[in-house]
């Protein structure tokens, strides 16, 4: 009995992350059917015109520069992120597009998975299969019950701007925290190039980067640490990167038609915000990864030093500042939460942050009951405790299944598009559409609205204005005189 026990113990990570592989199917498949719109027209014209003409990738990029270049100038100042923009997939080929939410799942899970090895298996210290089930359990959350799938794993343009930035960063926090941990100065490369791609970034993800960067930096300082070199000169080029992006005339241009308010007031409201996002989002989701997670965490704490813990305070309130310095550029710049795909990426800092915030003060308590000698009185309360955890787990998953919950998970969403035959319906659509643009006899094109509009990738579609910029771009990319979407019927 003792050995099947253990067996079981040694194979559940793998469960956890098989969990994960397996929720991930159907949006791959999904993906499949995915077709770019909008913005991904607009940006990606340029380098699609030279790549039909010279079938050459080296002047295709020069043509996407070129493009960053006019963009930095009049409209903002995101040059990595614009780079990515110019270069979008259908520039290529609308085959290269089917690919994106793979990426984009690879890169969202594959940073969470980098981030988490330091710290679980070198800092706390855990072992390689605690790893997994922590990084599976996150994983998991954040792809599955994030409100946003379509912007954050469907549109190109929209989910790498914010979810591929949000993964590039947890690679450079990951990076940040081998450096820490191993010392080897030949990662001081690789972090460099990290800091002056994010600082041409959103700023979303942006801003908690660099205030938690700067901080590590200091308190290495004070330490009088040999690693404050490294990171202090990160530090600086991170900053200057974000002050290049920052300082285009672009951003002035464009700031002119948003509404700004004053910085005080953005503290303010985010500070607020963070409140709401805490109570909307500590739902039975949460609940129930807190409850799996739970022995994990306890065992990571039996060896961990007690007085790593003493400050809950201090960390809790610094965690929350964090997470509220995300909402800063929006209500600075838009005085509101920002688009979906906006939203999304906060959401995953939530549970980071969350999840932190719950292992410290787990810490802190169990620093708290280690100090008590009535080990009888300890084994009964984890005994207690322990029933109480497989009561609450449950009666979470019964509400889960009985309430429909799980029906708003990311993969239940693509496996409903997938079965009422939604997602093939506007694949269809949409060839017969491109029959249409791919047709060098007309010359100006007049678009009837999609009539299958799958919720999952369905993002929008043009402008109903031939003389708007997206609309005019998508005609430039196809080769026509004039191209928009007649919404009159």
């Amino acid at each position: 009995m003792f050995s099947r026990k253990n067996k079981f113990a040694k194979w559940k990570p793998y469960i956890f992350l098989a969990v994960l592989l397996v929720s991930l199917v159907p949006l791959v498949w999904l993906g499949r059917y995915n077709y770019p719109t909008g913005d991904d027209y607009y940006y990606g014209t340029e380098a699609h015109l030279v790549w039909q003409q010279t079938g050459s990738i080296p002047q295709a990029i020069s043509a996407a520069c070129a493009g960053v270049a006019k963009s930095y100038q009049i409209w903002q100042g995101t040059y990595s992120a614009l780079f990515l923009m110019y270069l979008a997939p259908n520039a290529f080929s609308n085959t290269a597009y089917h690919l994106v939410t793979f990426v984009i799942l690879l890169l969202l899970c594959g940073s969470i998975f980098y981030l988490l090895r330091p710290l679980v298996c070198h800092f706390l210290p855990g072992t390689c299969g605690e790893w997994i089930t922590i990084s599976s359990v996150f994983s998991f959350l954040c792809i599955q019950t994030v409100a946003f799938q379509s912007d954050s794993f469907y549109w190109y343009n929209g989910s790498m701007y914010y979810t591929g930035f949000f993964a590039v960063t947890l690679f450079f926090l990951g990076t940040l925290l081998r450096y820490l941990y191993n010392g080897k100065k030949i990662l001081m490369l690789p972090l460099l190039l990290f800091a002056i791609f994010l600082g041409g970034g959103n700023y979303v993800s942006l801003l908690p980067c660099m205030l938690f960067v700067v901080t590590v930096t200091f308190l290495l300082l004070l330490q009088r640490n040999k690693k404050t070199y490294v990171c202090g000169i990160t530090s600086a080029v991170l900053l200057l990167s974000f002050a290049v992006s920052a300082m285009a005339p672009g951003n002035q241009v464009r700031q002119d038609g948003m509404w700004k308010i004053p910085a005080w007031k953005a503290i303010a409201k985010c500070l607020l915000q963070g409140v709401r996002y805490t109570f909307a989002w500590t739902g039975l989701w949460w609940l129930l990864a807190a409850l799996l997670l739970l022995p994990v965490f306890l065992r990571i704490l039996q060896k961990k030093n007690g007085g790593f813990f003493s400050h809950p305070l201090l960390f809790t309130g610094y965690s929350y500042g964090l997470f509220c310095s995300m909402s800063c550029p929006l209500f600075y710049t838009m005085n509101s939460t920002g688009p979906g795909r906006a939203v999304a990426i906060v959401y995953y800092t939530f549970l980071l942050i969350s999840f932190a915030v719950f292992f410290y003060w787990l810490g802190y308590i169990v620093r708290k009951l280690q100090m008590r000698q009535n080990t009888p009185e300890k084994m009964s309360v984890l005994g207690k405790l322990k029933i109480a955890r497989y009561v609450a787990m449950t009666v979470l998953l019964a509400v889960i299944l009985f309430t429909g919950v799980w029906q708003e998970t990311s993969a239940a969403k693509a496996i409903q598009v997938l079965a009422d035959g939604e997602a093939a319906a506007y694949a269809a659509e949409y060839e017969e559409r491109l029959l249409l643009l791919n047709n060098p006899e007309i010359t100006d094109v007049v678009l009837t609205p999609f009539i299958h509009q799958p919720a999952m990738i369905y993002t929008g579609d043009l402008p109903g204005d031939p003389e708007d910029p997206t609309s005019k771009k998508t005609a430039q990319y196809f080769g026509k005189n004039s191209i928009y979407v007649d919404y009159s019927n």
